[in-house]
């Protein structure tokens, strides 16, 4: 018996369902009307990596490209009218909150001069925004220097945090009505007309057309552009897969293969995989957290969490308070402003409606290219 339940631990697969089978439950316990929802995953994901559970990095990147192609798919029939109707703002926005964020991350390592290296700051940063890309381009410019690694590790999952509780506490606070949200937002988008989302059919889901989504994302994500101040930027292939899943979703076809899938489906792929790959995420950092603390002690976690909190309050401002966004645009448009896909998922969650997808679709691009230049910024003015 003992060397069955032994084969059970050592199971990946069994231990990540079960991270995410409690997390579920976990997250479907309320708190003064507020739920965890699927982000539950990320909490005993990271009890059960602290415990010693340890699951492939590749589980991470499937179940991540699986949640983006959905939510793009999901989300293209609004995009256009959404960037149409909003534009600019949403490239405000981006730059608003991801510089608002440097500013405070800058500020509070001058607070902590000489107890913290540059590029521990330059790591917490993209870490507290929660931002692969930058994290590439921080690796970059220092050739790899592990110290980029510790800081954005410690920082990443205080900045999951704060934007998950974000988005699903803001809207408790200000007492949104996302019924009412939602038909603001669609008078917006049909110009009034109530039938006016209805007319873009769907088709039965096809394997196929969904993988061919997730094959043009990866190469799509993949191309490099050279860019001055910034060197070689490309999307990656989660940003990839998104934009990609978009464009045709909202160009309806692909060749012979449909693009307009049935909604239950692709929802119940974004349900599932969503659930999985928070759950990996909090596996991969649960061991690391109480070594990177005892060694660096709270100063990384205090420079993650002001800058993680910064941006979020400076793109309330922006976004809700100067621009008027609508709240479920609004709600996705800050993820995305972060490049937080877990965000994106507590969005959805928080509004019920995919079209929150749609603001994290518009702001993602401009967001991306805004972490690469502002983190080589901070290393460069540290060293």
């Amino acid at each position: 018996m003992q060397q069955y339940f032994g084969s059970l631990i050592a199971n990946p697969i069994f231990m990540l369902t079960v991270a995410v089978f409690s997390g579920l439950c976990l997250g479907a316990v309320k708190l003064g009307g507020v739920s965890l929802g699927t982000s539950g995953a990320l909490f005993t994901g990271l009890l059960m990596g602290w415990l010693g559970v340890k699951v492939p990095t590749v589980f991470f990147m499937w179940n991540l490209l699986i949640f983006v192609t959905a939510v793009g798919l999901l989300s293209s029939k609004d995009i256009v009218s959404v960037v149409k109707r909003y534009g600019f703002r949403f490239v405000i926005l981006s730059v608003s909150v991801t510089a608002a964020g440097a500013l405070a991350t800058y500020l509070m390592a001058l607070a902590f001069s000489g107890t913290v290296e540059p590029l521990l700051v330059g790591g917490t940063y993209t870490g507290a925004l929660t931002s692969s890309p930058g994290l590439g381009a921080a690796l970059e410019i220092s050739g790899g220097d592990p110290l980029i690694t510790i800081g954005y590790t410690i920082a990443y999952p205080f900045g999951v945090i704060s934007v998950v509780l974000f988005v699903q506490l803001v809207p408790v606070l200000f007492k949104v009505d996302f019924s009412r949200e939602k038909e603001l937002l669609a008078s917006e988008i049909d110009g009034g007309s109530s039938g006016g989302k209805e007319e873009r059919s769907s088709v039965p889901f096809t394997l196929a057309s969904f993988v061919l989504c997730m094959i043009g994302g990866v190469i799509f994500g993949s191309i490099s552009v050279p860019l001055p101040f910034v060197g070689t930027f490309s999307l990656g292939s989660t940003g990839g897969a998104l934009i990609f899943a978009l464009f045709a979703g909202a160009r309806g076809k692909i060749g012979p293969f449909p693009m307009r899938l049935d909604a239950s489906v692709l929802a119940a792929l974004r349900t599932f995989s969503l659930a999985y790959f928070l759950a990996v995420m909090g596996i991969q950092a649960g061991p690391d957290i109480p070594r990177i603390l005892a060694e660096h002690g709270v100063a990384l976690v205090l420079i993650g969490g002001v800058s993680a909190t910064v941006s979020l309050l400076v793109g309330l401002i922006v976004g809700r308070w100067i621009f008027r966004i609508n709240w479920i645009v609004f709600l996705g448009a800050i993820p995305g402003a972060m490049t937080s896909t877990p965000g994106l998922g507590a969005a959805i969650e928080a509004t019920g409606y995919d079209e929150s997808s749609a603001g994290y679709g518009a702001t993602y691009p401009a967001a991306i290219f805004c972490m690469v230049l502002f983190t080589k910024l901070i290393i460069q003015a540290l060293q």
